[in-house]
């Protein structure tokens, strides 16, 4: 059976995943909002207090509200606790209810409950689908300060990683969660086998490697642990009383890996030094990342290739083919109400031209380019050139029907990391 789609017949019931991430209340999405609002039954398993009172203060009805921590104990095992909680969500699934289940974190980050029920719940013919939140992970990225592309990143389970045998790669960014629940089964965490973990980490970096200690803060009167220790550090009676069931541990590469020249000729192409090749050494290099033993020099911010980009600023125009938004106020709301209103959103899967001939301030085109629903007549209709914006270029019937046949994917793709800017239209 595929697990990844819902069977074609649908039963009345339905089920919505969410996370609510890690700092308390600031890091629910204004998605996960919109379905807290509107859900008939929430479930949620949060971390801090002020979360949980925002998620009953904004349910229509918080009497149907349950703390799925409840079936949490200290001596029952983990795995559990959690089918039962996924046993009572797909419960009230049954009964034909529309479900939230809400999990700290990002819904799908070590949440074996929130994967479980989805699975069961298509099994049995529900829609369901689970909605993205901020994990520990993104929290990281921003406190600690790495991107985890460059050069790569690894991102492991404690005792998973040492029950797999797999070797940590020195030369990209490693995470290590749950550090602080190594073998542990129940809900008593303790640090009995943390030594383990240790002796893995010994062994493919050895003592003298650097582990940031991980803490995301949660309330805003939390603080943020970002603590530096060696390996040889965290054999200490002292420093293992730190780590807890919270703790992550971010291990940054010894060195960068080299460039492979031969794969650089290739895809140069040429025989003198291209831009392509002089962003990719660029980006490879800069910013020096913190902690990494290398001994090659430290790249500067503004050398000749950046210089002359930074020249450039004063002879900049803005490309002819540049978009600016033309859309009405009237559709700009809707898009918005589309994105943060999933009754609203099934009625216009349903029946698009029912809905949006009814909404004042549209424009005939606007109407048109929404009953279509398909992502590209919606796009030529709400931006233009400044040209096509004049001339009302695109806006012809035939023009936005024809879009239908283009690729549905986002017309503009923007890879921040190194290469491409593509517009289509």
């Amino acid at each position: 059976m595929d697990h990844c789609a819902p069977m074609a017949t649908q039963k009345q019931g339905t089920l919505t995943i969410a996370g609510t991430g890690i700092a308390s209340i600031k890091h629910i999405t204004l998605e996960t909002l919109s379905y807290i609002e509107q859900a008939d039954k929430i479930h949620y398993a949060v971390v801090d207090p002020a979360t949980q009172a925002f998620v009953l203060e904004k349910s229509k009805n918080p009497q149907e509200c349950f703390d799925l921590t409840d079936y949490y104990d200290n001596d029952k095992p983990r795995y559990e606790s959690y089918v039962q909680m996924s046993e009572v969500i797909m419960k009230d699934v049954r009964q034909g209810y529309d479900v939230l289940a809400l999990f700290y974190g990002h819904p799908g980050v070590f949440v074996f409950p929130s994967h479980r029920a989805i699975a069961i719940a298509r099994e049995e013919g529900y829609s369901a689908k689970m909605l993205p939140g901020v994990s520990a992970e993104d929290y990281m990225f921003s406190d600690i300060g790495f991107d985890p592309a460059n050069p790569g990143c690894t991102s492991q389970e404690a005792t998973a990683l040492l029950v797999s045998g797999r070797s940590l790669d020195p030369l990209v960014h490693n995470i290590i969660w749950q550090v602080g629940g190594v073998g542990v089964e129940t809900m008593i965490f303790n640090n009995r086998k943390f030594h383990l973990l240790i002796d893995r980490l010994e062994r493919d970096f050895g003592p003298d490697q650097v582990v940031i200690h991980y803490i995301g803060a949660v309330l805003p009167q939390s603080p943020t642990v970002r603590d530096e220790y060696t390996v040889a550090d965290l054999r200490k009676e002292e420093i293992v009383k730190l780590i807890s069931a919270s703790s992550t541990f971010y291990i940054p590469p010894r060195r960068l890996p080299q460039l492979d020249p031969e794969m650089m000729r290739e895809l140069r192409g040429t025989g003198v030094e291209s831009p392509l090749e002089q962003a990719i050494v660029a980006m490879h290099c800069y910013p020096r990342l913190k902690w990494v033993n290398d001994e090659s020099p430290s790249p500067p911010a503004y050398g000749p290739f950046e210089k002359n980009a930074v020249d450039n600023l004063t002879t900049h125009t803005i490309p002819p083919r540049q978009l600016f938004l033309r859309s009405s106020e009237a559709m700009n709301q809707f898009m918005k109400d589309l994105a943060l209103k999933p009754d609203l959103r099934e009625r216009y899967k349903e029946d698009p031209a029912s809905v949006v001939n009814v909404i004042d301030g549209l424009t005939p085109e606007e109407k048109f380019a929404l009953s279509l629903r398909h992502p590209s007549p919606v796009y030529r209709v709400m931006r233009a050139t400044r040209e096509g914006i004049q001339t009302r270029e695109g806006l012809a019937v035939e023009e936005l029907a024809e879009t239908v046949n283009q690729d549905a994917t986002i017309p503009i793709i923007c890879v921040f990391g190194v290469l491409v800017i593509v517009v289509t239209y």
